[in-house]
């Protein structure tokens, strides 16, 4: 990829990421404690729902976004970009360069290949 090619305002890039939500997302799980004392972290166990989601972002807004019960691995995280590369265009238009970050489930070489030959 030449330097060239990369387009200054940002249109090129999609992002992809990850989240989730369940009864305990808003616990806290660190405590602070004086020194040579331990922290205590008292909370009610709590087995609910628990619901991922994954979006496409640019700086435009969202492309597409999904929302599932449960987590998503690395076969869902794949058939999510397969079904959502017709909202990106070949290298080196608009929305053309995908970014992911190192989550494990972007470890995928199939999903590589994927995205390489639809030319992004």
């Amino acid at each position: 990829m030449i330097a060239t090619e990369l387009s200054p305002d940002g249109s090129q890039l999609v992002f992809v990421n990850e989240t989730s939500k369940d009864e305990l997302t808003w616990a806290q799980h660190y405590g602070r404690a004086a020194s040579g004392s331990c922290a205590t972290l008292s909370d009610v166990f709590v087995r609910g729902d628990h619901y991922s989601l994954v979006a496409m972002i640019t700086i435009d807004g969202y492309l597409a976004a999904e929302v599932v019960e449960g987590s998503y691995d690395g076969d869902s995280f794949y058939a999510y970009i397969a079904d959502k590369l017709s909202n990106m265009n070949p290298f080196p238009a608009e929305q053309s360069i995908l970014v992911l970050d190192n989550c494990c489930i972007h470890h995928n070489e199939d999903l590589t290949d994927l995205v390489r030959t639809a030319g992004m």
